[in-house]
């Protein structure tokens, strides 16, 4: 995209106003079930903030008005090579998209797509393989990914240093007792948070998927968590609830919770190309 039509679009978003709603959980989808070896099993997450957005595959319309800080639930989408292009909710096919890259999506392959920013604030696509085994009983994972435009930082849980150091585009799992937790984020040398500390909770049996989106620069950077349950391990627990720490409730694109304030995309660039990143079947 040209430099005139970045500050358009910039400019466009400024004046309209476009801030982030607060999202609830909807049911997690049974995606621990064996995908189809001639498939990949993806779940789309959308963050970039405040862009409403048409996701097309390979020339299709499949994701209409998709809305920020959503998540889809698991769609089949066959193995092998496809092109993914993003415009403005609206706008014309022909329209030249907002971010264009081709995605591999290997046969069996089961994990998530994020649209965000790059370390440098630049819109990108970023694939994350889904680690969907069993949890311990009265435990449960969380899984921290750095899709920001920001630098290396650290993740405290109840202000006790949990990740402490994960890069732009990077990962980092552990298990932890299942409760409610106070989640801030702030540089590798520690100091002020980068962003408004975040009470969650970490439902048992559960896999948190924890994305770090929007950009330090401008002060947006915030959670989004895609929360899939029913991964225990016996003895089995019977879910009461969904785990929603916020009230509110979820379009039909998924289950991702919003963490964080209002704020206004700031998203450039396209034509780009993703990356090749190994996606091996298992960590």
């Amino acid at each position: 995209m040209g430099s005139s039509r970045v500050r358009q679009f910039r400019s466009w978003l400024i004046a309209a106003g476009v801030a982030i709603s607060v999202v609830g959980v909807a049911a997690p989808a049974h995606a621990q079930d064996a995908p189809d070896q001639q498939v990949g099993s993806v779940r789309v997450v959308h963050g970039l903030r405040g862009l409403v957005a048409d996701i097309y595959l390979d020339g299709t319309l499949v994701l209409p008005t998709f809305q920020p800080e959503r998540s889809t639930d698991p769609l089949a989408i066959p193995a092998g090579d496809h092109v993914v292009d993003i415009r403005l909710a609206g706008a014309a096919a022909t329209d030249t998209p907002l971010l264009t890259q081709t995605i591999a999506v290997p046969a069996g392959f089961l994990g998530s797509l994020i649209a965000h920013l790059d370390a440098a604030g630049n819109p990108t696509l970023t694939p994350y393989i889904d680690d969907l085994s069993a949890v311990p009983a009265g435990q449960a994972r969380v899984v921290v990914r750095h899709a920001a435009a920001a630098s290396d930082v650290a993740v405290l849980l109840d202000d006790q240093a949990a990740f402490a150091a994960v890069a732009p585009e990077g990962e980092a799992s552990e298990l932890v007792s299942a409760g409610d937790y106070q989640v801030s984020v702030t540089a590798t040398a520690g100091g002020t948070p980068l962003a408004p500390p975040q009470s969650v909770q970490f439902a048992d049996g559960t896999a948190n998927f924890m994305y770090l989106i929007g950009s330090e620069a401008d002060g947006t950077l915030g959670w989004a968590v895609v929360q899939v349950g029913d991964l225990q391990t016996a003895p089995a627990m019977i879910q009461t609830g969904d785990g929603s720490t916020i009230g509110g409730s979820a379009n039909g694109n998924g289950t991702t919770v919003l963490l964080a304030a209002a704020a206004v995309v700031t998203a450039a660039g396209a034509g780009l190309t993703l990356r090749r990143r190994h996606l091996a079947t298992s960590r």
